[in-house]
């Protein structure tokens, strides 16, 4: 019985360590487009903004990564976010690009544009994240 125990948590160590593995492809920032050419990149930018909250600060495709997050953040008319000094005064990148893509994700998957209920997903979002990595990311003085 202990064998056969053994073999299954190798086989479900071996499966994770696989899936970790698998490399994601950062799509290409396209350059100047028409509002309306957005939506066709969001599914794209979610993803991205799902790789950012798992993966390490350290990560090196993460400014790539953000990059393209952030290209889609600020382009597409299909999410609204009105920050106010309170929660814009994160410093640091890596948990304002997530506070500004849990909040993208609320209103794209609910497709709901209450800036409060935006607000407190992408809050939620850096405050998961920085609880993951805070000894990597420091302590924010925002």
């Amino acid at each position: 019985m202990k064998k056969i125990a053994v073999i299954i948590f190798g086989l479900l160590l071996a499966q994770g360590v696989r899936a970790q593995t698998i490399t994601f492809t950062v799509p290409e920032i396209p350059g100047d487009i028409e509002k309306t050419e957005y939506a066709k990149y969001t599914q794209p930018a979610m993803e991205c903004i799902e790789w950012l909250k798992v993966h390490s600060p350290n990560d090196v495709q993460r400014k790539k990564v953000s990059d393209f997050a952030l290209w889609w953040l600020f382009g597409t008319p299909d999410v609204r976010i009105e920050l106010n000094a309170a929660v814009a005064n994160i410093e640091n990148r890596d948990l304002l690009i997530l506070l500004l893509g849990g909040w993208a994700q609320y209103a794209i998957q609910s497709k709901d544009d209450s800036q409060l209920e935006g607000c407190y997903a992408g809050v939620n979002t850096a405050l998961n994240y920085y609880v993951k990595y805070k000894k990597v990311l420091g302590k924010d003085k925002g």
